[in-house]
């Protein structure tokens, strides 16, 4: 009996369940378990989420990460937009140009990045070397290994998903619409915040959960210019698994990880809905 052609879709697409299957949901299962279980204590416990619970390490690191992500995702919207708007205003043979320069950064490996930055901001590094030279301080800023060292990475990092998220919503805009509201009277502040803002929300709204999202999960940036004395979760994750080999521990975090990001993404969408309608 010939097969009709549901059954021939759900066949063909049996292979791809059953690799996502393998390499995504049995792994997220696996933690799942591991997080609700201990080798003192038989069947499930809260033991590990306790024990983070009464960590000041583990709470520092909870709130330095939301801070964190928080902080990049502004940084890089306040950066992106007007980026975004110079790169459509640009020349039609400036614009690749532009283009190549805004992409090539994420064509290099975040450790290279990161070790950039490490030249940058270390004690002996381009800054402190240019403010030492300007008189601008007396000795040199301690900013590397601190929290603002990991925003400052994360946002030069992370800052061409924003764009480009903006670009893709601005350039269907229609430019006509900036020179009827300055012709009206409208200033060039108003007419960012009344015009360029309510056309580019879905971009907006795309970029903030990419940048947020990333910066959350964001390990090797974290790792080389936080250090140990500015934890995440992600490092911490790495801490509890290859320095105290506590295996369980390191599952809690990552399944806290997990719920930070779902609670993002449900929040962002009911406010993307919230923003859609009032625009309608």
């Amino acid at each position: 009996m010939p097969m009709s052609s549901t059954q021939r879709d759900w066949a063909l697409s049996l292979p791809a369940f059953v690799i996502v299957g393998l390499l995504a949901v049995i792994p997220a299962l696996m933690l799942f378990v591991s997080a609700f279980t201990s080798p003192d204590i038989e069947g499930f416990t809260l033991a590990n989420f306790d024990k983070l619970w009464n960590s000041k390490l583990a709470t520092q690191a909870f709130w330095r990460t939301i801070r964190v992500a928080l902080s990049v995702t502004v940084i890089t919207i306040i950066l992106g937009y007007p980026l975004a708007i110079g790169f459509l205003r640009a020349n039609a043979r400036l614009q690749p140009v532009l283009l190549t320069l805004l992409v090539f950064p994420l064509m290099v490996s975040v450790v290279v990045r990161a070790y950039g930055w490490i030249v940058v901001l270390s004690p002996s590094g381009i800054l402190n070397q240019t403010l030492l030279a300007m008189g601008l301080v007396s000795e040199p800023v301690e900013i590397l290994h601190t929290e603002y060292a990991v925003i400052l990475g994360e946002s030069q990092l992370l800052l061409p998903y924003m764009v480009l998220s903006l670009i893709a919503s601005l350039q269907k805009a229609d430019s006509n619409l900036e020179e009827a509201s300055m012709s009206l009277g409208a200033n060039p502040v108003t007419t960012f915040f009344r015009i360029v803002v309510p056309v580019s929300v879905p971009g907006l709204l795309t970029g903030t959960l990419l940048v947020f999202a990333l910066a959350l999960t964001a390990f090797a940036t974290p790792l080389l210019l936080g250090g140990g004395r500015t934890p995440l979760l992600t490092t911490l994750i790495y801490t509890f698994a290859f320095t105290t080999f506590d295996w369980s521990a390191a599952a809690a975090v990552g399944l806290i990880l997990i719920v930070l990001a779902l609670v993002f993404v449900a929040l962002q969408r009911w406010v993307g809905a919230k923003v859609l309608k009032s625009y309608e």
